[in-house]
């Protein structure tokens, strides 16, 4: 006759490795879910950072056409005080050249 202690033994081993299998079978299922849900993360991720990097060069650029203006547009920062002394400066110049080529 058959032994069947092996043969019982031979089937919780069996019956062991199928719940192994099962529980590894689920574990890559959850794993491949959340794989997914990741590289969408990475790719919203991604694009917000391509946003952002967009967002910063036009930052950039302004604060660079503003320094521009700022530059160009001395007198702006000049109160009316001061512009009136550059003014009257400038009358007193044109009229020394003016003396000048006149003669």
């Amino acid at each position: 006759m058959v032994d069947l202690t092996k043969y019982d033994s031979l089937i919780q081993d069996l019956t062991a490795i199928e719940a192994e299998i099962a529980t590894l079978g689920n574990k890559l299922k959850d794993t491949e879910v959340r794989k997914t849900e990741l590289e969408i993360q990475v790719a919203k991720l991604r694009q917000d950072n391509s946003f952002l990097q967009k967002k910063i060069i036009e930052l950039e650029q302004e604060i660079l056409l503003s320094k521009q203006d700022e530059e160009g547009n001395v007198f702006n920062t000049l109160n009316s005080k001061e512009k009136e002394n550059l003014k009257l400066k400038l009358q007193d110049i044109i009229s020394k050249i003016d003396y000048h080529l006149s003669s």
